[in-house]
């Protein structure tokens, strides 16, 4: 189910989105919609991209609580692509050190993406991640929001 929103007419604020329920729909369907979403980009922006989405839609599968949503923006405007994933679940997602549990997929996350974090609602999470549309704009790599900070505040990890 992909959905092509047009915010305004002006091409430079042309926000394009992708939403569906975790539910019925596949972790293939959302990294095919991620890399239509991002068609034309570099091969390394749409592949990191993929990944980011493939692990935090993953994670909202297998450790998440129903109901679960994915949202893809790339907000042209502001030159970000926007994965956000909610899920009713109150745990919060950590980094930690990988062994043979597992353990990689924030620390995948946390590399790639610009800049990632965690917002906290009264019936469900949101674990969102952005990539620079514009490399030249592009954030310092590996900088996360730390789950329990209220104002959402940046911090180097």
């Amino acid at each position: 189910m992909l959905a092509r929103i047009p915010r305004t007419a002006d091409r430079e604020s042309l926000s394009v989105e992708f939403c569906c329920d975790l539910g019925p729909t596949s972790l293939r369907e959302i990294r095919r919609a991620v890399q239509r979403l991002l068609a034309g980009r570099d091969g390394f922006l749409t592949s990191d991209a993929v990944l980011v989405a493939d692990e935090l839609a993953g994670n909202a599968c297998r450790h998440g609580a129903a109901p679960a949503k994915c949202r893809l923006t790339a907000d042209h405007g502001r030159g970000v692509f926007r994965i956000e994933v909610d899920d009713a679940s109150s745990a919060m997602p950590r980094l930690r050190s990988p062994d043979h549990t597992g353990g990689r997929g924030l620390v995948l996350v946390d590399r790639l993406a610009s800049c990632w974090g965690v917002r906290s609602f009264a019936r469900h999470k949101t674990v969102w991640a952005e990539f620079a549309l514009d490399a030249a704009a592009s954030p310092e790599q590996g900088r996360s929001v730390s789950p329990g900070h209220p104002d959402g505040a940046l911090s180097a990890s």
